[in-house]
């Protein structure tokens, strides 16, 4: 069969679909890779086919157009969150405000009219089976319903659409007298009228949800889940020569991912983090760049500095990892069972995961508002003093090592395929 995975353009969006791209390349069907064009050549890097769609994206500036936006403490800077769980907050009005502006503004953002346009285009003359599309982009369902395939999406963190999908229909059906209007459905049915089709419910969670996560961090409800183990994949990389050495003290790794440099996660005081580890007995491995350099007074003596380091062959010879709770290095850390310091930012609900993480144990959490060097300082030197973190990490590891491999939920994508093509449905 032929597998169309799409993608905004996000790198860590797309090396979270990289092993299951693979293995259903391995089981022998074919697979390309439909994105905007600034990774086009990070899809090529994987080894695998890739069709530009749409204009290119800068991220970078556009993140600093939002933040001459006055800071009301939600993502975005635009009065809602799609993460809210207060429930005195979670009225019907605010809740479907919520998925209209998430979907109209940030999925229309990411993968906009241009970049629907022409995956339409491509996917009428390839004839896909199987679309796989990222849990944001929302011109894989559209492309999927134009040319008959079946589709998937896959997450890359909580399913907090699905969550306020759900909550929506709820609070509709018991607030009658209340505003009935749907603008996620209308958005999302502006986009398919063109090409002849009408919307339904499954444009907005797919046929079936591909979840990498742990299954503790699953919010939706009765939706169709296929739970995946989460396999690390940093992009090309070479493992450098100084990691075949034991650390001479515990090692720590401190990293920010591609996030922090692309979109910005400027609650995190990178100056801060390092004094706050100079005068721990560690050994510290720091992600950054020559730009998050720049606001760093001195790097202390247990610090190494490297621009990148591929954390799957990393993190294994680390005692815990500090991170602002990016999906794939949080994934990366439990596959490999290090305990996590966590200074998240609130860009997809981050705070919280760092809450279920830190209540299995595999984890401490720091809370934007509370970060200090003091706090940063204890909290590190707890995470490494006690035991019990070590071991709930080493929990966590065991439940998502016994997951099913992206191998193992081959078979189940082909049965999709099959009963779409019988069934309509």
């Amino acid at each position: 069969m032929r597998v169309l995975f799409t993608t905004f353009a996000a790198s860590t969006h797309l090396y979270n679909m990289v092993p299951l791209a693979w293995a259903l390349r391995a089981a022998g069907h074919e697979v390309c890779v439909a994105s905007r064009p600034n990774i086009q050549a990070d899809i090529l890097a994987a080894g695998l086919t890739a069709v530009s769609v749409g204009d290119e994206i800068d991220m970078v500036n556009d993140a600093k157009m939002l933040e001459q936006l006055p800071d009301d403490g939600t993502p975005y800077r635009m009065g809602y969150d799609i993460a809210e769980l207060r429930p005195e907050k979670l009225t019907l009005e605010y809740v479907r405000d919520t998925l209209g502006l998430y979907s109209s503004f940030i999925s229309e953002y990411q993968a906009n009219q241009a970049m629907l346009d022409d995956l339409v285009r491509f996917a009428r003359s390839w004839k896909p089976d199987l679309v796989i599309w990222d849990a944001l982009t929302y011109v894989g369902p559209v492309a999927a319903r134009v040319t008959g395939a079946a589709h998937a999406r896959m997450l890359f963190g909580m399913d907090h659409f699905a969550r306020m999908r759900e909550l929506f229909h709820r609070l509709r059906a018991q607030n009658p007298d209340g505003p009935q209007n749907d603008p996620m459905g209308d958005w999302l049915a502006g986009r398919l009228a063109p090409f002849g089709h009408e919307f339904g419910e499954e444009m907005v969670t797919g046929q079936l949800t591909i979840d990498p996560l742990p299954s503790w961090m699953r919010i939706s409800g009765d939706l169709p889940v296929l739970p995946v183990r989460f396999v690390p994949y940093n992009g090309p990389s070479t493992i450098p020569d100084w990691l075949a050495e034991p650390p001479r003290a515990p090692r720590v790794c401190l990293t920010f991912g591609v996030t922090a440099r692309n979109v910005g996660l400027h609650h995190m005081r990178i100056d801060e983090l390092l004094q706050a580890v100079a005068g721990l007995d560690v050994e510290v491995i720091a992600t950054l760049n020559a730009e998050q350099l720049e606001s760093v007074s001195s790097v202390p003596d247990n610090v190494h500095v490297h621009d990148f380091v591929p954390l799957n062959a990393l993190l294994p010879s680390c005692s815990a990892v500090v991170h602002h709770l990016g999906a794939s290095t949080m994934g990366t850390a439990i596959v490999h069972g290090v305990p996590q310091l966590l200074v998240p930012g609130n860009l997809w609900g981050e705070p919280q995961m760092a809450r279920l993480l830190e209540e299995h144990g595999a984890a401490l959490f720091i809370a934007p508002e509370e970060l200090s060097p003091e706090t940063l300082t204890s909290n590190l030197a707890r995470l490494l003093d006690d035991p019990s973190f070590t071991e709930g990490a080493a929990q966590i590891q065991k439940e998502m090592l016994t997951r099913p491999s992206p191998g193992d939920v081959v078979s189940t994508l082909e049965q999709l395929v099959v009963r779409h093509a019988t069934t309509g449905g």
